[in-house]
C-alpha cells in the first residue's frame, strides 16, 4: 500500500507555541496560499473484492489503495442519510498513477446503479448524481486497460465519497410517463426541466410549440459536463414528423453533453427526445443517477438572417 505523503507517521509533532506575535512577513511571499496535502485518512484493507466484502468508507475523507493482482476489484460502502447530491471522485492521473480506475455504483436492490469512467480532459473520475432518497450505497472499483500487467504498487489511487450542493439549477421536472410520442411533456423558452434517463432503452419525450416562422431554436443539456453519469443524446422531430437533427455532443468535441441548435421555417409542433447516446454500436446504460437538465430556447429570429436551409 502506499505510505503516508511527507514521511513517517509515526512522530508526534507538538503544536506549535503561540506567541500572539505575527512572524514577519517573506519578501518572496506573493500572497497565493498553496492547497493542503491530500492525506490519505484511510488505506484500503483486503480482501474487499466480493459483494458482501466492502470495506466501509468515510463520508469526505480519501481512501487510498492500489491494485495489487491481476483483475484487481475493491469495494466500498457508504450510507446516505438523506436525498443528496452525491459526489464521486477517483484520482490516479493527477497522482502520476498509471492507473486507469473505472468505478460502478450499486445498492442492495439493484435500483441505483451506474458505471463510471474517465471526466472532462481527464482519464480520472469525477461524477454527481442526485440521490432519490436515502441509500446505503456501495461502489467498486479496478482497472479498466485489459492486459496482464495493469497492477502493482505503482497503479495506486485515491477515492472519496461526499455530499455536495446541486451543481445545476432547473425550474422543472419532467414527469410520467413520457417515454413515447404522444406522452411529450410540454416544454417552452427558458424551461430548464431536470430529469432521468432511468434505463438506456428508454426516452423522454418533450414538445415544444412553435408559434411563428424563422425561430431559432436551442434544445441542449447541462449535465454531463457537470458530473452526470449520463452520455446523453438529443433528437428534434418537426411538426412535418421528419428529422431536424440529432447531437451527442456540445459545441466543443470533448464536451458529450448534446446540443441541436436550428432556425424554426414553419411554426408547428416540435418533438424533443433526450436518451442515452450510442457510439461506435456500444449502447450506454442509463438509471437512476444518469440524470440531465434539459435547457429550451425559442426566439425570434433577427430578420434577414441565415435559417440554414437552401432555398
Amino acid at each position: 500500500m502506499p505510505g503516508f505523503p511527507g514521511g513517517s507517521s509515526n512522530v508526534d509533532e507538538p503544536p506549535p507555541f503561540d506567541t500572539g506575535v505575527e512572524d514577519p512577513t517573506d519578501e518572496d511571499d506573493t500572497g497565493d496560499s498553496l492547497p493542503p496535502p491530500q492525506i490519505c485518512t484511510n488505506m484500503e484493507e483486503e480482501p474487499n473484492d466480493a459483494v458482501g466484502d466492502e470495506q466501509d468508507l468515510p463520508l469526505e475523507q480519501w481512501m487510498c489503495g492500489y491494485f495489487g493482482d491481476l483483475g484487481d476489484n475493491d469495494g466500498f460502502i457508504f450510507d446516505i442519510e438523506r436525498a443528496s447530491w452525491v459526489r464521486i471522485r477517483v484520482r490516479a492521473e493527477a497522482l502520476g498513477s498509471p492507473a486507469n480506475p473505472r468505478a460502478f455504483i450499486y445498492d442492495e436492490d439493484g435500483e441505483f446503479e451506474a458505471s463510471l469512467e474517465d471526466s472532462y480532459l481527464t482519464s480520472d473520475i469525477d461524477a454527481t448524481f442526485k440521490l432519490d432518497e436515502p441509500r446505503e450505497l456501495a461502489i467498486g472499483i479496478l482497472e479498466q486497460e485489459i492486459g496482464s500487467v495493469q497492477f502493482g504498487e505503482e497503479y495506486e489511487w485515491r477515492l472519496m465519497a461526499s455530499i455536495v450542493k446541486a451543481p445545476v439549477v432547473w425550474n422543472a421536472e419532467e414527469f410520467e410517463p413520457n417515454d413515447g410520442r404522444t406522452d411529450a411533456n410540454s416544454v417552452a423558452n427558458g424551461d430548464r426541466v431536470f430529469g432521468r434517463v432511468e434505463h438506456g432503452a428508454r426516452y423522454d419525450w418533450f414538445s415544444l410549440e412553435v408559434p411563428d416562422e424563422r425561430t431559432d431554436v436551442v434544445v441542449q443539456t447541462d449535465s454531463w459536463i457537470h458530473g452526470s453519469p449520463l452520455n446523453p443524446e438529443i433528437m428534434v422531430e418537426g411538426p412535418d414528423g421528419e428529422e431536424v437533427d440529432r447531437a451527442y455532443q456540445h459545441d466543443a468535441s470533448s464536451n458529450y453533453d448534446a446540443k441541436v441548435a436550428f432556425t424554426a421555417t414553419e411554426p408547428g409542433n416540435y418533438l424533443i427526445r433526450v436518451g442515452t447516446c450510442c457510439q461506435g454500436g456500444t449502447s450506454r446504460t442509463g438509471g437512476l443517477p444518469s440524470w440531465y437538465v434539459l435547457d429550451v430556447s425559442a426566439e425570434p429570429a433577427p430578420a434577414g438572417g441565415d435559417t440554414g436551409v437552401d432555398e
